[in-house]
């Protein structure tokens, strides 16, 4: 299990997402898992029940689980690519934390994105960001580099995670 930490600011504000989160490999498609792809899964139940399992995450709605598929998604392909061939990866979404203040859903895409990333060992998955003033939001460009219209944003990679523990570069 591994917490990716990911962190966007703009002009006025930012996103800062805290998501851990652990990979298994089996052989057949797992019971009560959301398929993602051929052989990929998700598993989120833990942050859908209420209070989280852990009792120190946050509850996610079904929308913003919604976006945890969508960026698995996205690195699906990298995934099953660094697996071992003929098995499932069952990804399991233990905790999620974030400030509401600094909570944008769309964020929980690119969390999941940046823990597969480090969990899989997969290269980046394209993705723009700017800031859209007019809109006081964060706007996404999936599967490109190049960034929306709008404000400039800036990535950050703290050495402590939101509850204050220091953070291991994996």
């Amino acid at each position: 299990m591994r917490t990716a930490v990911y962190r966007v600011f703009g002009a006025a504000w930012g996103i800062a997402i805290d998501l851990t989160a652990g990979s298994a490999s089996v052989a057949a498609p797992p019971d009560g898992a959301q398929r993602i792809s051929e052989r990929v899964w998700l598993d989120a139940t833990p942050v859908l029940e209420h209070p989280p399992t852990d009792r120190s995450g946050l509850r996610l709605t079904p929308d913003e689980v919604g976006w945890l598929r969508h960026g698995l998604g996205l690195a699906a392909e990298a995934i099953e690519a660094a697996r071992p061939p003929g098995r499932h990866t069952l990804v399991t979404v233990h905790r999620v934390l974030f400030p509401e203040a600094d909570f944008q859903a769309e964020g929980l895409a690119a969390a999941i994105i940046e823990w597969s990333r480090k969990e899989f060992g997969i290269p980046a998955v394209p993705l723009g960001i700017s800031f859209d003033r007019a809109a006081n939001r964060f706007a996404f460009a999936w599967r490109t580099h190049q960034p929306p219209p709008g404000a400039e944003v800036r990535r950050k990679y703290p050495a402590r995670d939101l509850l204050g523990r220091p953070l291991h570069d994996d």
